[in-house]
């Protein structure tokens, strides 16, 4: 099961948020299952059906008032059924404490965190980052480019001239994204969102020239770290024997993580120019997506007229 460690959480987290961890003996080393965040105000109180023990909890000034405002020996009792949990980590709010909350959670080995932040500021930042970690993942062969804003995923077999088609696109004022590795990342059910690997992020790999940084050559407008993918584009060397689309009236498609993209193959053979086409193809899709379809509209415009000299004759 995907899960994000609570170390990564805070590392990533503790400047943005001000996290200052209270529990320093304690390793992070709990896993965080689930991006709901859990405020456990009821679990306080007893009721415990619903209890999202493996989200990350967070104390706000109502469930820091509650127990406050509860004897010692209700606040113990209500501490060790809640410790008794396998809980990733706890977060207070408000920079608050509540007493004896520290030795329960020493004693558990549950990390405690405080942060000067409101609770819903935590709750947002918190639930942003731990969706997007837990977001399903993939990385293709491939080539990612803003093309006129849109996200185009260039694919195809080792040596058809993916890298050079995005030299030429970006050399036109069109953005890389990634080269050779896309990671792709479902952030909800039908958006994907293409990245680069850190790694190699804004360098290409050009056969002959070998790799090259485009920020350096280009500026940092030539570049992106990250676009949602909007279309696929495959690059193949001409078959005679295939009969490519022609009219545009038969609409392909292909799936990654579950999310369907338009997907148009690009025969290549000297003498085409595979850049401009890449352009003008990523311009349609932004007519259909504005819901001009310029070929249903010519298919219906030839049978308009062709109805049209039928009822003359």
């Amino acid at each position: 099961m995907v899960s994000v460690p609570v170390a990564e959480l805070y590392h990533s987290l503790k400047e943005s948020l001000k996290l200052k961890l209270v529990t320093p003996e304690i390793p992070l080393h709990g896993k965080i299952k689930s991006s709901e965040i859990h405020r456990p105000g009821l679990a306080f109180a007893g009721y415990y059906d619903y209890f999202a023990f493996d989200s990350v909890q967070i104390l706000g000034t109502t469930e820091v008032s509650y127990l406050k405002q509860q004897g010692p020996a209700r606040r113990e009792e209500a501490f060790q059924k809640f410790f008794g949990f396998k809980i990733p980590c706890i977060i207070l709010s408000k920079n608050q404490m509540v007493p004896g909350l520290i030795e329960h959670a020493t004693r558990a080995k549950i990390p405690v965190f405080r942060s000067p932040l409101r609770t819903t500021t935590l709750i947002g930042r918190i639930t942003i980052f731990i969706e997007d970690e837990l977001a399903p993942k993939s990385t293709v062969h491939g080539t990612l480019l803003d093309v006129y804003g849109v996200g185009t995923l260039l694919l195809g077999k080792s040596g058809v001239g993916k890298s050079e088609t995005a030299l030429e696109l970006v050399q036109r004022g069109q953005r890389l994204v990634a080269d050779d590795i896309v990671e792709i990342k479902r952030t909800s059910d039908d958006i994907l969102m293409g990245y680069s690997s850190k790694v190699i992020r804004h360098h290409m790999e050009i056969r002959g020239l070998g790799i090259i940084d485009m920020m350096s050559l280009f500026g940092v407008g030539a570049v992106r770290n990250q676009k949602r993918i909007l279309m696929a584009v495959t690059l193949e060397k001409w078959n005679p024997e295939v009969e490519y689309e022609r009219s545009g009236l038969v609409e392909n498609n292909t799936a990654f993580l579950g999310v369907t993209l338009p997907h148009i193959v690009i025969p290549v053979i000297p003498g085409r120019n595979i850049p401009v086409l890449v352009e003008v193809a990523a311009l349609n899709q932004r007519l259909k997506r504005m819901g001009i379809h310029a070929a249903n509209r010519f298919n219906e415009d030839i049978i308009r007229q062709m109805a049209e000299k039928d009822k003359a004759d």
